[in-house]
């Protein structure tokens, strides 16, 4: 997972106490899942039961708020039990928004910091933050989300490089706020003038090219301005980053389900798996456990040595007879076709394969088979010149590119490898159509899709 690094850097630096972890939601490997880090500040040694209740209530209610809701699969969840030597949350009562103190001014010894009164009364922060990080590094060290829940019945939340939340009685949807913040990376859409440029922000404000063009005139999305600052525009009137117990409008859903896609795959499992070995002269099935999203709306597809086969299930089964002599290339692709994302091709934006390499010989009554998964984004997609191939894994230095036009003809191209996980490629000089593009590493397929030049 992507914290990893950072929290392994932190934990290497600063020694944070081991707490113990309660599961909130398993629905797979750690490895293979989105993984929720809930820490509580505030909680002391007789109040754990109580925060363990209230973080599961918090996990409970994201999964009730659409995108989560048809992603929960994809997610794993941990209450961490951080021990605090004292009950509560700091009011230093110096909030210029308020006239102070609005509750009794208090300093409890909470672990992580949590306070009150971070510019507005409201804002409920730390200025020790380096300590949750040293906590998850301790406890949860491949999380990806996290959010530490304050033991106050006051109002109050903030998000930054880690989201913040009390118990209040708004506390579920002050979580879910606060993590499209740090999650989704969006921006509030009532006025924050410290925010630029987000998925749900921005300062152009014609409708056929703002950033959710695709999305104008649908489900309530248009192109609105800021009352306090009316050259910045938001998609939406009443989206969850705007008001509370409202429902994220469809511009901040589809962020959500692209930042879900660039951290974990949708395939779980496959088999056989490498360096596996089958019976040359039998059937032979491959199977591909995929993580299914609710409703399912998964797109598969089959290629073997380069052409697609029929089925689109997440298994096949192959005979000797369709394999040649020599190293066959069977590839099995996944995109998600969910209707809550409007990405241009967005089955060449996040992609999986599985690429199975079957070597076959007369001279032996085994097949010998090579297995890998890899994550791939082809973009732009359309193209006016170029585009670019970029893997979630490096490329090998012996990769080749090929394109064909739509009646299979191999169409002259130039490509490059930019860095080890970027494949450049130079498509100015040939007609606006539909092409194939084939991409060999090591002399076998791994990439299969369909292209636009515009």
């Amino acid at each position: 997972m992507k914290k990893t690094l950072l929290a392994l850097l932190i934990g290497s630096c600063c020694a944070a106490q081991t707490f113990q972890t309660v599961p909130l939601l398993q629905n797979g490997t750690n490895d293979k899942r989105i993984i929720i880090a809930v820490l509580g500040d505030g909680f002391t040694t007789a109040q754990q039961n109580s925060f363990v209740s209230s973080a599961q209530a918090t996990v409970n209610y994201l999964f009730t708020k659409s995108p989560y809701t048809e992603y929960k699969n994809y997610f794993n969840a941990y209450a961490v039990k951080v021990v605090s030597a004292a009950s509560g949350v700091k009011h230093p009562g110096t909030a210029t928004d308020v006239t102070e103190p609005v509750i009794p001014v208090s300093n409890p010894g909470n672990y992580l910091g949590s306070s009150f009164d971070f510019g507005v009364h409201r804002c409920m922060y730390s200025n020790t933050t380096n300590k949750v990080g040293q906590v998850l590094a301790a406890n949860v060290p491949d999380y990806d989300i996290t959010y530490v829940l304050g033991n106050s019945t006051e109002y109050g939340g903030c998000g930054g490089a880690y989201a913040f939340a009390s118990l209040n009685g708004s506390s579920n949807e002050i979580v879910v706020h606060e993590l499209g913040h740090s999650f989704g990376k969006l921006a509030d859409e009532y006025w924050f003038s410290g925010s630029g440029e987000s998925p749900n922000k921005t300062q152009t404000s014609n409708p056929a090219t703002v950033k959710w063009k695709n999305w104008v005139g649908t489900n309530g999305v248009g192109v609105y301005s800021f009352a306090e600052s009316p050259s910045w525009f938001r998609p939406h009137q009443s989206c969850e980053m705007r008001y509370l117990n409202q429902q994220f409008c469809s511009v901040c859903k589809e962020a959500i389900i692209e930042k879900i896609h660039s951290l974990v795959s949708p395939v779980d499992s496959y088999t056989p798996a490498n360096t596996s070995a089958v019976n040359a002269n039998s059937n032979v099935t491959f199977t591909v456990n995929e993580i299914l999203p609710i409703p399912n709306t998964l797109v598969n597809s089959w290629k073997l040595n380069g052409t697609l086969l029929a089925s689109t299930a997440n298994a096949i089964t192959i005979s000797p007879s369709q394999l040649n002599a020599g190293n066959n290339t069977l590839i099995f692709s996944v995109n998600d076709n969910n209707p809550l994302l409007k990405v241009n091709n967005h089955s060449t934006v996040h992609f999986t394969n599985v690429t199975w390499t079957l070597n076959k010989s007369s001279a032996r009554k085994m097949t010998e088979v090579k297995a890998e998964e890899r994550r791939y984004s082809i973009y732009p997609n359309p193209s006016d010149g170029e585009f670019f191939i970029r893997g979630k894994q490096d490329f090998s230095g012996n990769t080749r590119v090929e394109l064909y036009d739509a009646s299979g003809k191999l169409i002259r191209g130039k490509s490059e490898l930019k860095d080890r996980s970027t494949l450049w490629v130079d498509i100015k000089n040939i007609p606006a159509g539909n092409y194939l593009v084939n991409v060999y590493e090591n002399d076998g397929m791994i990439i299969s899709q369909k292209i636009i030049k515009e």
